[in-house]
């Protein structure tokens, strides 16, 4: 995360102070005398928690969530917090954000969620983490694809192992017909070679 960016933060949470209030206290009587304000928007909030997550930022996701920054938020593209810190592979921010409350399950605009992102990239611990939550292990997305499909597609043998003994499908297919060995055979992944 920029300096500049996590220093306003830190400004603007000292500001609130402890109690997570959103405002800070006036501490002049005249309206032409009082300091500027340095009350987050929600915009503000929303962008700054997107950007902690994915810089994997958690003394700044802390803050915002101390500060009552909503977890649940969204970008254009419908990129959590939670999948931007486990595409990212950054299993302390994720923590952070599921103490929060944050959704888990929830999938982007394509329907890829937090656990299919860190399968595809090969994050084991966040993909470990993630199958502990109380989501659909085989949940598609808009095409019908899981978690075990992408990580069959890149070759990922230790997480597909994973997948499969948390109650991964491995027969499920998606719009496509295709089933996790499939998408494998696509890339030239042997499934049954260990890495």
């Amino acid at each position: 995360m920029k300096l500049a960016l996590k220093a306003f933060l830190v400004l603007t949470l000292a500001a609130c102070g402890s109690s997570g209030r959103t405002e800070p206290t006036p501490t002049r009587t005249s309206a032409a005398e009082a300091p500027p304000s340095k009350v987050l928007s929600a915009d503000e909030a929303k962008r700054y928690v997107l950007e902690a997550s994915r810089e994997g930022d958690v003394e700044v996701l802390r803050g915002l969530i101390a500060a009552k920054a909503e977890v649940n938020v969204a970008d254009d593209k419908g990129y959590t917090p939670v999948i931007l810190a486990a595409y990212h592979g950054h299993l302390a921010a994720l923590e952070v954000l599921l103490a929060a409350g944050a959704d888990a399950c929830k999938g982007d605009k394509n329907g890829n969620t937090a656990l299919m992102g860190a399968a595809f990239k090969g994050h084991d611990l966040v993909v470990e983490r993630l199958s502990r939550e109380k989501c659909d292990i085989d949940q598609g997305n808009g095409s019908g694809r899981t978690a075990l499909m992408f990580a069959s597609l890149i070759g990922r043998t230790g997480i597909t192992r994973l997948l499969e003994s948390r109650g991964a499908h491995s027969d499920k297919r998606d719009t496509t017909g295709k089933t996790a060995a499939d998408w494998a055979a696509t890339q030239g992944a042997d499934l049954r070679t260990p890495q």
